[in-house]
């Protein structure tokens, strides 16, 4: 035996001598004494969604114009977006534009552009909303696409300009990510149904 076998057999008995002075028990396996994990995660999910809510909330009340001349302002501008829209699809087709009825449907347009503005931005909170937005984004995208290869057009003239409304201010509603997600899923399912844009 040479000097090195020598010292690992004292090493063991040294580490014999000291392990005696430890205390052997079972673990404690009556369940856990504090918040687990997934208790904290969702516990700090919730509080990150309460103050997105709140910072939302903020910015509402901080706005000096309230959130019925917000709503004001967004119906203007989605209102100029379905009239543009509308003279647009007019144009696609070679179509007479007819003033008349451009402005008539503009006008029904505007109180269900309204209602819808004033009831859902920023009044709910910010997850529902999200969703909601993503759902309506591609929906009315898929929608719009599958309404321009297949239907005639005074059928697509009655409605690319609501469909085109709806998808543009549901993107903008949308948080970047959630955006380029929508913008993804009728990307696939223009390529799915072999539809095409031109």
């Amino acid at each position: 035996m040479d000097d090195n076998d020598e010292q690992i057999l004292r090493n063991r008995k040294e580490r014999r001598k000291q392990s005696k002075y430890f205390k052997l028990k079972q673990p404690d396996r009556s369940g856990s004494q504090g918040k687990t994990l997934l208790e904290i995660a969702d516990e700090r999910q919730k509080d990150l969604f309460k103050a997105a809510d709140e910072r939302q909330r903020e910015l509402n009340e901080d706005d000096p114009i309230g959130p019925l001349g917000d709503a004001i302002v967004y119906t203007i501008t989605l209102a100029m977006l379905h009239f543009t829209l509308d003279v647009l699809v007019y144009n696609q087709y070679g179509e007479e534009i007819k003033w008349r009825s451009i402005f008539s449907r503009t006008a029904q347009a505007i109180p269900i552009i309204l209602v819808l503005v004033y009831a859902l931005h920023g009044r709910a909170s910010w997850a529902i909303t999200q969703t909601f937005f993503l759902v309506l984004s591609t929906l009315s995208g898929c929608y719009l696409i599958h309404a321009a290869n297949v239907y005639g057009y005074l059928a697509i003239m009655k409605r690319a300009p609501p469909l085109g409304t709806l998808w543009i201010w549901s993107v903008i509603e949308l948080r970047l990510p959630l955006a380029l997600l929508s913008l993804a899923l009728v990307g696939g399912f223009l390529q799915w149904g072999n539809y095409s844009i031109f």
